[in-house]
């Protein structure tokens, strides 16, 4: 009888896991973020393996590149979304502990019986399922893409189901476990959070020299080894140094060769599993960290204590105050229904908003733009001292939701010509501001042509913040966007420059200028259409 209580209780426990999986994946995966994501994941996988006649590459191994045979495709379209959902990926799931202390259901999910590492566990499971659905979506377009395309050569699925298997899904388990483990130990600091995984990433990629290629993370370094040994066999080449990542340019001095697939060995297979074990790892140590959501409990003790102390200490200076008051005396009340008040608030907001030390960094970024060399300046410290905004202009229009406000703002008097513009102006002007020592050093030496496309640039991510947000009705993807462009700019992707540093030219100013109207009516069209419909 006992073992039969005990084998039920196993199994309602299972069944509340399962279900506390399931339902945190449908909530995510039917999100905007999540969708508007998975359409950009669609259409990078088919930028992921370019046509013979493009003009860009996205793999090269030396002076070679891979004919569009079945392995080349699928190893290609696993290995750049390895690396293109560890970018996003992190940002895209980072948030799964933070919406059950907003919402509340974390202090249910406190008062139950499930432990910390099961709780934990499921974030990072349904961390990876969401991951693993847009992987599988990539996959499923790349061999889409190689069977519509024309060529002679024949579709080989294996190619298109190992290389996903054992490159970009361990990658990706580890990286929902490590959102996890950010999460649980840096809960209170999302900018610093935000900043680490950049600064981990980039240290991620390109892959060392030193790290020995079963145990590389991402798991392309094994890969290219593979590539490399290939292309020596044909042609005996030494120097095969490989390039990955989107290379506009001509393709005519580049040779083909057939890739034939990779030979996974036992111990790049096994290394590959390790990571998924690091993943389990990752998880059982944040369990011993969490807070199990007494955070929310001490927060408000700590205010309803401070409240205490302050009504006793003020309570005899507020009661004399009251009694010198004459109504006689006071001005007479002039409403404002100006936009200038609006703009200080914001900028306020926006200037208290993170942590203080982050300003540190803002200072330190506006005095390097004043000493680096030009290029510097504009092409690496400029991107980056706006990406350490992220956290103001991602949820510059949608804070009103966030707090459960919105139906008081909105209903307020001229809710988009005031408010809603005072918030844009506000963006804007930190952006501008922020990039003020390295347009006077430009206006200094009469070239107005960066000035231009800096100023336009500043208003263009801050319209993009808004507009972002107002559709997606969160932050998170903003966030992801905003990592990956910062990302693509520093290394120099022109199709993504939008502030100048790699594009100039009248063409390149109207195009600008266009996008930041286009943005600006989307953005004020849609927060009208959103307010008319409450």
């Amino acid at each position: 009888m006992r073992i039969c209580i005990l084998h039920n209780q196993k199994d309602n426990q299972m069944k509340q896991f399962y279900k506390l999986v399931y339902g945190d994946y449908l909530q995510r995966a039917r999100s905007y973020a999540f969708l508007i994501t998975l359409a950009v994941s669609m259409y990078m996988a088919y930028l992921f393996v370019p046509a013979h006649d493009a003009n860009y590459t996205t793999l090269r191994i030396g002076n070679y590149i891979g004919a569009n045979n079945s392995a080349w495709t699928g190893y290609v379209t696993a290995m750049m979304t390895s690396l293109f959902l560890s970018w996003t990926g992190f940002y895209l799931v980072s948030s799964a502990i933070k919406k059950d202390i907003d919402t509340g259901v974390g202090m249910i999910i406190a008062g139950t019986s499930i432990t910390n590492f099961r709780y934990l566990l499921s974030k990072a499971l349904s961390n990876f399922m969401v991951l693993a659905t847009i992987t599988a979506i990539i996959a499923l377009m790349s061999a889409t893409v190689f069977l519509i395309r024309p060529g002679s050569y024949n579709f080989e699925p294996q190619h298109f189901i190992i290389p996903f298997l054992l490159i970009t899904l361990p990658t990706l388990f580890f990286i929902s476990s490590l959102a996890v483990l950010a999460e649980v130990v840096l809960y209170r600091y999302t900018v610093l959070m935000n900043i680490g995984f950049f600064v981990l990433f980039t240290m991620l990629f390109p892959p060392r020299n030193g790290v020995v290629p079963a145990f590389e993370v991402l798991g392309i370094k094994a890969a290219i080894i593979s590539m490399q040994d290939q292309v020596h066999g044909h042609f005996h080449e030494q120097s095969v140094k490989p390039g990955m990542g989107f290379h506009v340019g001509h393709k005519g001095n580049l040779k083909s060769f057939e890739f034939e697939g990779m030979n996974w060995t036992v111990l790049i297979t096994l290394a590959r599993f390790l990571w998924i074990a690091a993943g389990f790892a990752i998880v059982y140590v944040s369990s011993l960290f969490f807070h199990r959501f007494e955070i929310t409990a001490k927060v408000k003790r700590q205010k309803s204590g401070a409240t205490a102390i302050a009504e006793h200490n003020s309570h005899s200076t507020v009661v004399r105050i009251l009694k010198d008051i004459k109504l006689s005396t006071l001005p007479e009340i002039k409403p404002s229904f100006g936009i200038g008040l609006l703009i200080k608030t914001e900028l306020l907001l926006l200037f208290r908003k993170g942590p203080k030390w982050l300003w540190l960094l803002n200072a330190g970024g506006m005095i390097a733009m004043i000493f680096a060399p030009l290029a510097i300046a504009h092409t690496f410290i400029l991107p980056v001292l706006w990406f350490l905004q992220i956290m103001r202009w991602s949820d510059l229009s949608t804070k009103e939701k966030t707090f459960r406000i919105h139906y008081f703002t909105y209903a307020s008097y001229k809710p988009i010509s005031r408010l809603f513009l005072a918030q844009v102006i506000a963006g804007i002007i930190l952006s501008a501001g922020l990039s003020l020592p390295l347009v006077f050093r430009y206006a200094f030496l009469l070239n107005m042509v960066p000035v231009v496309t800096i100023l336009l640039g500043a208003i263009f991510i801050v319209l993009c913040a808004v507009l972002i947000g107002v559709i997606s009705s969160g932050k998170k993807l903003f966030e992801i966007l905003f990592f990956f462009v910062t990302y693509s700019n520093i290394n120099k992707v022109p199709v993504l420059d939008y502030f100048g540093s790699l594009n100039t030219g009248s063409n390149y100013i109207g195009l600008m200028a266009g996008l930041v109207i286009l943005t600006a009516g989307l953005s004020f069209i849609w927060r009208k259409m959103e307010i008319s419909r409450l």
